[in-house]
């Protein structure tokens, strides 16, 4: 027992030394999260034609769980034009190595401008918290694609490359119609093309002889989307006016374009017309009131000829300079502020930002000189171009909203007093007063 109690009392003893050599134990950092797998394809990756639509995939997936979507980014690039039309983009769901992945799809549309090597550079995403702030970035792969250009292909111009491309045409009124000196007439176009935006379509060439002036309106954008798959539409109207009589001819209008599922260059046209223009004023009621005063007796009747007579060789003479500045009143008046303001309104009131956007772009280009700087359109221009998926999605609610703005900017520009202009320099000559 009294060696046992000896032991017992040894231990004790040592227990403090021994805890103070034992070291601290080291606490075990916390894991810092994995970072998210960012990957980029193209489709098709290879045999695209100048002009084609080719999708751009990003995919950024999260280990387990995705705190907030990212924000991702295409920069620009030379040789190609680069658009996105949903806001939104596509969860998606994967596993790597055994491991669950969640995460976005994001898509974006690439249209090669140029043939030749196209390199896509990586895209740049932001990773945000729960509560949607950054908390740092990461970046996808640069990818390259060979763009092909057709035979029959003029690639020095804008190039659509699509499945199905119409073109209809109409007149207003129809040229094979009598027309005198002073009269306009109306062309419209409209072009439709398959996986193809407005934007991305080519300008035409409204030409005209001499003796005939052309006015063409801003272009109109009635694009439509159907599960993912857009469908562009642009309509183009130009006002012909004819200065004199003669026979006119109005050149035909073409959209060369590349059929992707026949393999060939086609051309999309508007037929040209011929248009006949009389001199003198249109047709009036006259003949018409000298049948009727065939039954009034003949001192009536020549009194009433003699008025006829006088009045026809007035308008004669009168009549094709009314017509012609009347319809220059009306071309001035379809190129005024005003009326591409009235433009603007009827687009937000659709709330299509694309129709939107084009007859911003032609209010912009008519406001007078002097007036400041209209109001930004970043939300629009974030709708129609921008890669962030955390931009808010254009609405017509939006637009209405924007509208607001612009009709108080409009009415605070108008309500500015106008002061008479100065002369840069004193007079010449000065009168002198007399003392």
């Amino acid at each position: 027992m009294r060696r046992i109690a000896l032991a017992f009392a040894l231990l004790l003893s040592a227990a403090p030394a021994l805890a103070q050599e034992t070291p601290p134990a080291t606490p075990t950092p916390a894991t810092a999260p994995a970072a998210p797998v960012v990957r980029t394809k193209l489709d098709p990756n290879e045999g695209a034609v100048v002009g084609q639509h080719i999708a751009l995939y990003v995919d950024v997936l999260f280990p387990g769980d995705m705190p907030h979507p990212p924000r991702v980014a295409i920069p620009d690039m030379p040789g190609a034009q680069v658009m996105r039309f949903e806001t939104q983009a596509t969860t998606i769901r994967d596993t790597i190595d055994g491991t669950n992945f969640v995460g976005q799809r994001f898509e974006f549309a690439v249209f090669p401008r140029r043939g030749g090597a196209l390199a896509i550079p990586p895209a740049s995403v932001t990773l945000l918290d729960r509560a949607g702030a950054p908390t740092g970035s990461a970046s996808g792969q640069a990818v390259q694609e060979t763009i092909l250009i057709p035979d029959g292909i003029d690639a020095n111009t804008v190039v659509v490359a699509t499945e199905k491309l119409t073109l209809g045409q109409n007149w207003n009124p129809e040229p094979g119609q009598a027309l005198h000196a002073g009269d306009a007439l109306v062309r419209t176009i409209t072009r439709t093309a398959a996986d193809i935006p407005a934007l991305a379509m080519r300008d035409l060439v409204f030409a005209a002889p001499d003796g005939v002036r052309v006015y063409v309106d801003a272009p109109q954008n009635q694009d439509q989307s159907e599960r993912g798959t857009i469908t562009g539409k642009r309509v183009d109207r130009a006002t012909y006016v004819f200065e004199k009589a003669g026979t006119f001819a109005l050149p035909a209008v073409s959209q060369p374009w590349w059929n992707l599922a026949g393999k060939q260059a086609e051309t999309a046209s508007g037929a040209a017309a011929t248009v006949t223009v009389a001199a003198g004023a249109a047709p009036t009621a006259a003949g018409d009131a000298a049948a009727a005063a065939s039954s009034v007796r003949p001192a009536i009747v020549a009194a009433i000829a003699a008025l006829v007579v006088l009045a026809g060789l007035a308008l004669a003479g009168i009549g094709p300079r009314w017509r012609r500045r009347a319809a220059e009143r009306r071309a001035q008046r379809a190129l005024s502020e005003a009326a591409a303001f009235e433009s603007l309104s009827r687009a937000c009131g659709n709330g299509d930002a694309a129709t939107i956007y084009a007859a911003l772009a032609s209010w912009r280009s008519r406001l007078p000189a002097g007036w400041p700087a209209p109001p930004e359109a970043r939300p629009l221009e974030a709708a129609l171009f921008s890669g962030d998926a955390h931009s808010p999605k254009w609405s017509r609610a939006m637009a209405h909203e924007w509208l607001a703005k612009l009709r108080h900017y409009r009415r605070k520009c108008l309500a500015r007093p106008t002061s008479p202009a100065r002369a840069p320099l004193p007079p010449l000559n000065p009168t002198r007063e007399p003392g």
